[in-house]
């Protein structure tokens, strides 16, 4: 999955066709639906993408309404939720990282 800071829309894109081409592919190979439970994984990266996306990129969230307050809140509450994602990610890997005897002394 992309990093949080930099939202790539060519990479978005690649991977929106990526994810149809796979889509096509397995339904002539007869195993859509099997292949769900990986399906909904790619989804909902994709799905996280395409909402930073729209959230930092475009800023389409609220059309003709970027200069309202609540808009501003609007976005400086996504921004804040998606900066303490990145921290909590970073937390986890950290601490699935350490060694048994890191974990002990810290």
């Amino acid at each position: 999955m992309a990093d949080r800071q930099e939202v790539d829309p060519k990479k978005i894109r690649e991977d929106l066709l990526a994810l149809a081409d796979a889509i096509v592919r397995l339904e002539e190979e007869g195993s859509l639906l099997e292949a769900t439970p990986e399906l909904i994984k790619i989804f909902g990266d994709l799905r996280s993408l395409l909402f930073e996306y729209e959230v930092r990129v475009t800023g389409r969230m609220f059309p003709g309404h970027e200069d309202l307050p609540e808009v501003a809140e609007a976005q400086r509450i996504v921004h804040d939720a998606a900066r303490q994602l990145e921290e909590m990610d970073e937390e986890l890997w950290r601490r699935w990282s350490m060694e048994p005897d890191e974990e002990e002394d810290g």
